[in-house]
Formats: structure tokens, C-alpha cells, sequence
């Protein structure tokens, strides 16, 4: 099935927002990613937070899609594929997670696209508590957000450091937490 030019553009946008920032992303840039003119852009995404809120919410979907492939019989188990899930996002020089980048730049986003990035989060945050719930009896909302906040954290610290490994300790660190509950 052939991808739809409004894929097409939600493919460039996510990969230039991943990569440079979503106040660095232009309709210019993305109509010359994808062969058409900036207008055609326009048609698919009136604004810019339009197109902010598709791409977040899409990004989303696909997470969260990946996180109920997630066995989670076993809670070190399946906290070890929850944190692969953002050691995926993350490729030094390239790409973060999406919402990593909107979270970082939370005050100048406009509001419909922050709203989006606070759900992803949200979204995260009571998947690991109903984790919690299941092996450890209680929903645990503080760690929960903890082991969030360290991911993403992790990613730009890494990014920023050039050194994957400093991620890969970090999501570490915030599994034995968990483990020591």
C-alpha cells in the first residue's frame, strides 16, 4: 500500500523534530523533504501546531502500541523492554525521542502540542503504575514518574555527552530503584 503524502510529511516532520527541534522545523523544509511545495504542506496541516499535535499524537499511538507487546508477567522483564522502547528513540548525532525534544522546548510549543506531549507522558507514567500494581501491590505514581523523567533526561544528557553508554547507565540506575522497592 503506498504511503500517503500526508505520511510522507509526518515522516519528515517527526525526523527533523527528533533531530533539530521542533521551533527549527519549517513547512519550507518539509515540502522540499517530501517533493511538493509548501502550500501542499498547508492543505494537509493548516499550522504549524496542527502539524505538531499530528505528529506527537501519531508518535504516541505507535508507542503505546509497542508498549502493550510488552509481556508483562515478569516485572524486571518487562521494565527492561519498557526502557528498550527509549533506548530505540535514542541514536547519538541523529535522534532523541519526539517528546524528549517537545518537553524540552514545553514553553515556547503551543498549547494543543503540549497538551499532546503531556498525555504521552501521562500515557508512560500509568502503564508503569499499573505495572506496579500487578507485581508490587501498589501503583507507586512518584517512581512511576521518576523512571520517565530519568529516561527522557537520559536521552538528552546522552545526546548532548555523545555517549550512548551514559543512557544505558541511567535507565540501569532506574531499574535497581524499582528492584530495591
Amino acid at each position: 500500500m503506498p504511503v500517503s503524502m500526508k505520511e510522507k510529511i509526518l515522516d519528515a516532520a517527526e525526523q527533523r523534530v527528533r533531530g533539530a527541534g521542533f521551533a527549527e522545523m519549517s513547512f519550507r523544509d518539509l515540502a522540499n523533504d517530501v517533493g511538493i511545495k509548501s502550500a501542499s504542506v498547508h492543505y494537509h496541516f493548516p499550522t504549524k501546531s496542527d502539524l505538531g499535535e499530528a505528529v506527537v499524537e501519531r508518535y504516541a499511538d505507535k508507542f503505546e502500541a509497542r508498549m502493550r507487546d510488552i509481556d508483562t508477567s515478569d516485572l524486571n522483564d518487562a521494565l527492561a523492554s519498557f526502557t528498550s522502547l527509549y533506548g530505540e528513540a535514542l541514536s547519538i548525532d541523529e535522534t532523541i525521542c519526539l517528546c524528549a525534544v517537545m518537553g524540552a522546548e514545553a514553553i515556547g510549543l503551543p498549547e494543543n502540542v503540549n497538551n499532546r506531549t503531556k498525555a504521552f507522558f501521562g500515557m508512560n507514567t500509568a502503564w508503569l503504575e499499573d505495572l506496579f500494581e500487578k507485581h508490587l501491590g501498589q501503583r507507586k505514581p512518584a517512581t512511576a514518574a521518576m523512571i520517565v523523567a530519568a529516561l527522557e533526561g537520559g536521552m538528552i544528557t546522552a545526546s548532548v555527552s555523545k555517549d550512548r553508554a551514559l543512557f544505558d547507565r541511567i535507565a540501569e540506575t532506574a531499574i535497581r530503584a524499582v528492584r530495591q522497592i
